[in-house]
């Protein structure tokens, strides 16, 4: 019977080179998108180039966009933080990488670098979101088409992306959710901290019968001695085990059972998996909507789709931040987080385009009689 999933998977391909699942996931959405959006946009009498114009614009502000987001809704205090301290008027710039502790109030190079830094800081779906709408306002008037029509094109295609940026969340092991005994909770190894000491973990591993009786106080004095185990990292632990010959291999997992049978790891919601079929199912959707509607040459209405993709994207993100843990700190103490509460504008104009379909329907039966 399946009471819960040990995910650890490696967050790189290859291992030295950099190269990740995230961007490979990312790259297969993005150009699965492109290719419907083509197909979209010839269907309707524009051209394959004007698909790749609203492409790489999408592309390059929806970066910026995911980017900016991340820095202004969730830590604006570390990367505005040392622009603010230029008023001060003991503050410097600094031309060097590190601020020297004398100097007092600096700003550096690396200050300005971080901004790009993707890996140190993270991506804000709310911010992409702003990144694409500018996207679709200047292809908007390059191409002469209403900002409507090319939001409601974008919108059937853009699910796929996001179905595969959720994916790639799950095999970097973020932004996952609470614990849960649900039978499909997830153990995120390589996320995961433990609590414990040398006696208490060496004595689990004996009963689980990964060491024997005769090696546990050695294990127990090795461990006191090498690891804070009052907040230590799995992973670390899981490495230092196997390298030292504590655990092989084939003892990993059971070593993993045996702490989540202790109350030292949690099984949680993999809450990246409920968004990415959320999007999956939202882009089928759409693009049987709209296929069924040109089969039968009925008008697509730009309403109805920006209604179902605003409520499907936003609503499930802003009912699934009740089961995701908190992002950064500051969460703590809030009602709602920075995720609903960017989600709530959204959800809004999800119900004005309803209004409007609504409207847009009623006029179409006037006109019939």
């Amino acid at each position: 019977m399946l009471n819960y999933i040990i995910w650890n998977v490696d967050p790189e391909i290859f291992s030295g080179l950099h190269i990740r699942w995230y961007g490979l996931f990312f790259a297969i959405g993005f150009f699965i998108s492109y290719l419907c959006i083509k197909k979209i946009f010839i269907r309707e009498n524009l051209t394959a180039n004007d698909a790749d114009n609203l492409t790489f614009t999408t592309f390059f502000l929806l970066l910026i966009g995911l980017r900016l987001g991340h820095c202004i809704f969730y830590e604006p205090d570390v990367y505005f933080g040392p622009y603010l301290k230029l008023f001060k008027s003991d503050c410097t710039f600094v031309t060097g990488l590190e601020a020297f502790p004398d100097m007092g109030c600096t700003v550096t190079w690396h200050d300005l670098a971080r901004w790009l830094m993707v890996w140190e800081g993270g991506l804000a779906s709310h911010g992409g979101a702003i990144g694409l709408v500018c996207a679709f306002i200047w292809f908007s008037r390059k191409s002469g088409k209403s900002f409507m029509w090319v939001m409601s094109r974008a919108a059937v295609v853009i699910p796929f992306t996001a179905f595969f940026v959720r994916m790639g969340n799950l095999m970097n092991s973020e932004i996952y959710g609470v614990a849960t005994t649900l039978p499909w909770g997830f153990v995120f190894v390589r996320d995961a901290a433990i609590q414990t000491n040398a006696a208490e973990l060496s004595n689990i591993m004996a009963q689980a019968g990964l060491v024997a009786s005769e090696s546990v106080e050695s294990l127990q004095a090795f461990l006191s001695n090498c690891l804070p185990l009052q907040a230590a990292s799995f992973e670390s632990l899981l490495d230092v085990l196997l390298k030292y010959h504590f655990l092989n291999a084939e003892q990993v997992n059971p070593f993993i059972d045996a702490c989540v049978q202790a109350g030292l790891l949690t099984t949680n919601h993999p809450t990246q998996i409920y968004e990415a079929l959320t999007y999956l199912t939202l882009g089928g959707i759409l693009v049987a909507y709209y296929q069924l509607r040109t089969k039968h040459n009925k008008p697509v209405s730009d309403y109805v789709i920006s209604a179902i993709a605003f409520f499907m994207f936003f609503a499930t993100r802003f009912f699934v931040e009740f089961i995701k843990n908190n992002q950064v700190e500051f969460e703590q103490n809030m009602t709602l987080d920075m995720g609903q509460l960017l989600s709530l504008p959204f959800i809004l104009f999800g119900f004005v385009w309803v209004v409007l379909a609504i409207r847009e329907k009623r006029k179409a039966n006037q006109t019939n009689v």
